[in-house]
């Protein structure tokens, strides 16, 4: 019998029905400890949650209650999080392109720090201050485009020199003294992200160093000293069998491990606070998706077809970028295989979920659970052809909650106005 913290998959697919998101909550907060434990080894670091990888009322609840702080990039993440009932002094909001709205809903509800990715932000979050006629300093970082490439999908790249994202090196001098113009900001450290699904731990070795040695650069020529280096995301996930990360406790030590030898090797005079900012880690592992299979389409000699109940509304990622699964049939012995490509529902011939994966013989109503499916599915899912968005439940101690409704027709049009 499939099972997921002691519920029966068949038993939540009856209940709930498909498409539907499945989070081990058991397995979230497994994760959230070992990403904690760096505090063995590092004391002054921050887990910051990336909160695109899912945000939900619900999990926010979860992760605060286990002592994680929340990077959110637009004001709908931010309300998400302070919906939970989370402080405001726990996000760190990111973006390269923040809203006025965003800018002003931020400062006004008391953002713990706003991370700075141009000079034109910081100038415009310098006249929605006066504009709000504040009092209260605000905490700012800047965020620094480190020129690092690690090994992952072009998408998702985002420490090379042309990025879109943060200042570039032979700028980031100007940008602190930049920030002394205003008196309202407290300035306190550099960010750096690198990109995501790197198995690899040299690069973060990599932006440690340079993170350090770019706040020496600064004390050098300013006088500022930063109080916090934040190195970005954790490390990647296993989706498949052929993905080989490092354990998450390996990583936490090696990071904590090479930031005291950065900060050694030039003698800095403080233990700055270490951020780092898993998203897809926290989340990912722990998420299944199930679904109804529906037609069957065996082409001779040339290639079998599960159709499901859901596909690229729900789950962008494969033919956004290719992203592979590791899938299953509930309830059936895996054996007597056959080759079948997983079809979604969608009007797209790109929308296959899965190609060219061995299953049991499949028949119409079997259920197909897909694994690993809790980072960017729900979060990047779609209305597309004017699907209802899935239902999402928390399973845990053999107990299941619902903590997002399925969508329905009415939801669909809510915002449509008739003519």
């Amino acid at each position: 019998m499939e099972k997921i913290a002691g519920c029966d998959v068949a038993n939540l697919a009856k209940e709930y029905g498909t498409p539907l998101y499945i989070l081990d909550i058991e397995a979230v907060r497994k994760v959230a400890s070992d990403y904690l434990s760096i505090k063995n080894y590092y004391p002054n670091t921050r887990i910051s949650y990336a909160s695109k990888a899912l945000s939900l009322t619900a999990l926010y609840q979860v992760l605060d209650a286990e002592g994680i702080y929340f990077d959110v990039v637009s004001d709908g993440e931010f309300y998400s999080m302070l919906n939970a009932g989370v402080s405001a002094e726990k996000a760190y909001f990111h973006g390269n392109n923040k809203t006025i709205d965003e800018i002003k809903y931020a400062l006004q509800k008391g953002v713990g720090v706003i991370v700075v990715d141009n000079v034109d932000e910081l100038n415009t979050i310098h006249e929605v201050y006066s504009e709000l006629r504040l009092s209260k300093k605000v905490t700012i970082m800047v965020r620094v485009a480190p020129e690092i490439e690690a090994h992952t999908h072009d998408f998702i790249r985002t420490g090379q020199r042309d990025s879109k994202f943060g200042v570039n090196l032979e700028n980031v001098v100007g940008f602190v003294k930049e920030t002394q113009k205003y008196p309202e900001f407290d300035f306190v450290g550099f960010h750096a992200h690198i990109g995501s699904q790197i198995f690899d731990t040299d690069p973060y070795h990599v932006i440690i160093d340079k993170l350090i040695d770019i706040a020496v650069d600064v004390k050098n020529n300013t006088g500022i000293l930063a109080s916090v280096i934040d190195i970005g995301g954790g490390i990647g996930i296993r989706y498949t069998e052929q993905d080989d990360p490092p354990s998450i406790r390996e990583f936490v030590s090696s990071i904590a491990e090479s930031m005291k030898l950065a900060l050694k090797r030039v003698n800095f005079p403080i233990e700055p606070m270490l951020i780092l900012e898993p998203g897809r880690s926290i989340v990912a592992n722990a998420g299944s998706t199930v679904y109804s299979v529906g037609g069957i389409k065996e082409i001779v000699g040339l290639k079998n077809y599960i159709s499901i109940d859901g596909g690229m509304a729900d789950n962008p990622r494969p033919i956004t970028y290719g992203a592979e699964y590791s899938a299953e049939i509930v309830n059936k012995p895996k054996k007597n295989l056959k080759k079948y490509s997983v079809a979604g529902k969608f009007c797209e011939s790109g929308d296959i979920l899965i190609k060219d994966i061995d299953l049991p013989e499949v028949h119409k109503g079997d259920l197909l659970i897909v694994h690993a499916t809790g980072a960017y599915n729900y979060s990047m899912s779609s209305n597309y052809n004017r699907y209802r968005k899935p239902a999402m439940v928390f399973v845990e101690d053999s107990k299941s909650r619902l903590v997002l409704k399925r969508e329905t027709l009415d939801d669909i049009v809510r915002n449509d106005i008739r003519i």
